[in-house]
């Protein structure tokens, strides 16, 4: 269908999702002003029967004049035309920019208890509306929900009408057999999965949301008790007594035993954010929080990394320049197409997000394909950024606790991650040299001294050192190059990922998956040489677009898309018996 123009208005730009229900498509409005791009949805009709299609003429009207109802929040998309042509029917919505929720709660990443109790304050303000309204939306997951580009403010998407018709259709057609279920496995509590949801049915699938927020476990990895199906997840975080009894009440086997409103957990949750003696306030009392944005980019065959924090320390008190000129930026790129003083990032406190400023009219830079020929752009979680002809990414924007009266270091000192330098190896210092340790009879023994550039060495580094522990030791703003000896051979993924630390690399797949693919060639889904579990480690070899070459443990080279894969630090420490 791309290219195709539907009701001589919309033109078909790209496919944005395809199901058995139908498919989604970004399209057009070639008849207003500057052609706004739409969401625009079709429905698969399975059935040509006239008495079949007139059902599905009404369910379809119906669920057009809830959407357009639903649209009057300024959190839910507008439903902006709704058509039907040759016997298909298609829902035309808002285009909402930004980026999936999903994106901010990968695999292992906790949120604090005062970021959960934000997000879910805030859509439990959306969902009040849409229950006021005799709405079940059915489907809540971070997926459903868009960090909207313009506010930072979250939008839920996707309300099953296509799904719902989509059922009913099929059984107009003579399958009474079939069964569809709307929801997704992890969020769905007892009574959807038996096609009975009810508004406590969407407060159950956002307490999930809330426990997967703090624990960094999807929903469907949990266990539940066997005698009384509730979910088991304390364990697994650190959270206030009251908070974690909300979320309980939340997510309730039972939905007799839950909120039955959204209007009472928006209560409950209020009154513990506004309570001055509970248990968040004395938890985070010695704790403030600070914005901070890590920018990726590819330079030389390597992958450097820098966080910006709020309050940054720079040459520019409050701002960090990029561009080729040391004496003014403090991000420097020898690419010749990047202007001496080009862009710069700044922090906005009274909008609470990052921001770009184009510095060079003449040389604009490209944010998420957008030229910004003057003035300054959002920043988001995924942006890409283009000067000259270098691309950038932010990789994360997030809020992160700091000590209380914490400032960020001077700028000009952080350490800048890189996969390799083909530079002399900067000056170092020598920490320790374990000659030989012995845990229960097993030995280990060579492990080569801990290299630290000497700029960034504390001046007095104690490792500590314990029974079966290899080597303890913390950096500021750095990174370890650990060069480790033979080790025992059988441990044999350990030592592929410790001969290059800093170029380990995790499967981590976007989207709740278990497996990443592993591609012969980048910008294919042809021909996967072979399936890469979750957690399986390889070693990074290049960037190309959206893809990253990488090598096995057994030598094998593949490709796999850049967000099916994280940095493994953490990883590797605990592999060396790092203790905390």
């Amino acid at each position: 269908m791309i290219g195709q123009l539907l009701a001589g208005h919309y033109k078909v730009l790209e496919v944005l999702g395809e199901g058995g229900f139908g498919q989604t498509y970004i399209v057009e409005d070639i008849h207003l002003p500057g052609k706004p791009n739409c969401v625009l949805k079709h429905l698969k009709t399975t059935s040509t029967d006239p008495e079949s299609l007139e059902t599905a003429r009404r369910l379809f009207q119906k669920e057009a004049d809830t959407l357009q109802q639903l649209g009057n929040h300024s959190q839910i998309p507008r439903l902006l035309a709704y058509f039907e042509e040759n016997q298909q029917f298609y829902l035309v919505q808002e285009f909402i920019e930004g980026h999936p929720l999903s994106r901010e709660l990968p695999l292992g990443k906790r949120w604090t208890e005062t970021q959960t109790i934000e997000m879910l304050i805030e859509v439990l303000s959306i969902l009040e509306f849409v229950h006021a309204q005799g709405v079940i939306h059915r489907d809540i997951k971070p997926d459903n929900l868009i960090r909207r580009v313009s506010d930072n403010k979250l939008v839920l998407i996707d309300f099953g009408a296509i799904k719902q018709l989509r059922s009913q259709t099929a059984m107009g057609a003579g399958r009474q057999n079939i069964t569809i279920i709307v929801g997704t496995r992890g969020y769905m509590p007892s009574e959807q999965i038996r096609r009975l949801p009810r508004p406590s049915s969407d407060i159950y699938a956002l307490g999930m949301m809330g426990i997967q927020a703090l624990t960094g476990v999807y929903p469907h990895e949990l266990q539940d008790d066997p005698n009384t199906g509730e979910i088991l997840w304390q364990d697994l975080t650190s959270v206030s007594p009251e908070f974690a009894a909300i979320l309980a009440k939340m997510t309730r086997y039972h939905f007799k035993e839950r909120y039955q409103t959204a209007s009472e957990v928006l209560t409950a949750l209020r009154e513990l954010s506004n309570s001055s003696n509970s248990a968040i306030t004395s938890i985070e009392s010695s704790t403030s929080s600070l914005h901070q944005l890590t920018l990726e980019w590819v330079e030389d065959g390597q992958v450097k990394y820098r966080t910006i924090l709020e309050k940054q320390q720079s040459k520019n008190p409050g701002k960090i320049r990029i561009g080729r000129d040391p004496e003014q930026c403090d991000i420097v790129l020898p690419d010749p197409t990047i202007s001496g003083l080009h862009v710069e990032i700044f922090f906005h406190s009274p909008k609470q997000r990052f921001y770009l400023r184009n510095l060079r009219q003449q040389n604009p830079p490209i944010i998420d394909g957008q030229l910004l020929l003057a003035g300054e752009m959002p920043l988001a979680s995924g942006s890409t950024l283009r000067l000259g002809q270098q691309n950038f990414r932010v990789r994360e924007i997030s809020c992160k606790q700091y000590p209380s009266g914490y400032t960020p270091i001077d700028y000009s000192k952080c350490f800048a991650i890189t996969l390799a330098s083909a530079k002399p190896a900067p000056k170092t210092i020598r920490i320790s040299q374990i000659k030989k340790a012995e845990d229960g009879g097993r030995k280990i023994t060579s492990v080569s001294p801990i290299v630290v550039p000497a700029s960034i060495a504390p001046k007095r580094i104690q490792p500590r050192l314990k029974v079966g522990t290899a080597v303890a030791v913390s950096a500021i703003a750095g990174i370890f190059l650990l060069n480790t000896g033979n080790l025992n051979k059988s441990k044999s993924q350990q030592n592929f990922i410790l001969q290059q630390p800093q170029l380990c690399r995790v499967v981590s797949p976007s989207g709740g998956k278990l497996l990443a693919k592993l591609r012969s060639e980048p910008q294919t889904e042809i021909g996967a040489m072979k399936q890469l579990n979750l957690g399986e480690k390889v070693l990074f070899m290049k960037v190309r677009g959206d893809f990253v070459q990488v090598k096995l443990a057994d030598g094998t080279q593949g490709w796999v898309f850049g967000d099916d894969i994280q940095r493994c630090e953490r990883t590797i420490s605990k592999g060396l018996g790092t203790r905390d």
